[in-house]
């Protein structure tokens, strides 16, 4: 797509541009809570080998081939084809992926953020993908937003930019109405509340 729309903009009908074929694919999920979760089961859907990294999951989540600690994330960053970050912002994920990390990816995968905006230092990602050490990079969340007009991201060719809206839809309202009333029942009853944050650890 971020080659094929501006080149339906300037009317330019070039085939050819070389594609990943899905079921061949490796995505690495970094953060396997609820979103993570469904992106996995959704990756696996379209024949992805889906590997997590969570420091906390213990129990792999439909789909997911492999299951790691956060201490592996070194060693399974080389062997993704994709790299989606679902994790939140803590002490322990700002600015996570720097040039280091980044690095450590193969120079033709695709980082796509959907999480929190703290975790990618946007300068090394700038230079990352200036010098061609990953392939490209699809982003919903910044450093900083709203992403600054004149920053170099909103040129750069092998990236897509979306303004914060991954977690939009038209039944978002609905769903937290029915987490609400649920964890209103689940109360009256005693039982343990979904969603409920460990203080501890940030989310």
């Amino acid at each position: 797509l971020h080659v094929y729309i501006p080149r339906q903009n300037q009317r330019q009908w070039t085939p050819g541009y070389k594609t990943t074929h899905l079921p061949e694919a490796t995505v690495g999920i970094i953060g396997v809570g609820g979103i993570g979760a469904e992106t996995a089961r959704m990756c696996s859907e379209f024949g992805m080998t889906v590997l997590a990294v969570d420091p906390r999951v213990t129990d792999p989540p439909k789909g997911v081939a492999e299951l790691h600690g956060s201490g592996a994330l070194n060693e399974v960053l080389p062997r993704c084809d994709f790299v989606v970050l679902t994790v939140p912002e803590t002490p322990e994920t700002q600015g996570l992926f720097s040039t280091e990390t980044l690095g450590r990816m193969k120079n033709t995968a695709v980082l796509i953020n959907i999480g929190r905006g703290a975790v990618v230092v946007l300068d090394d990602l700038v230079r990352a993908l200036r010098a061609g050490v990953i392939g490209g990079a699809a982003l919903d969340v910044f450093q900083v937003e709203p992403l600054p007009p004149d920053h170099p991201l909103w040129t750069m060719e092998n990236v897509i930019i979306t303004p914060h809206v991954a977690g939009t839809g038209p039944y978002l309202e609905n769903r937290r109405t029915e987490l609400f009333v649920e964890n209103c029942v689940r109360f009256n009853e005693g039982r343990e509340l979904k969603n409920v944050v460990d203080k501890a650890n940030w989310y």
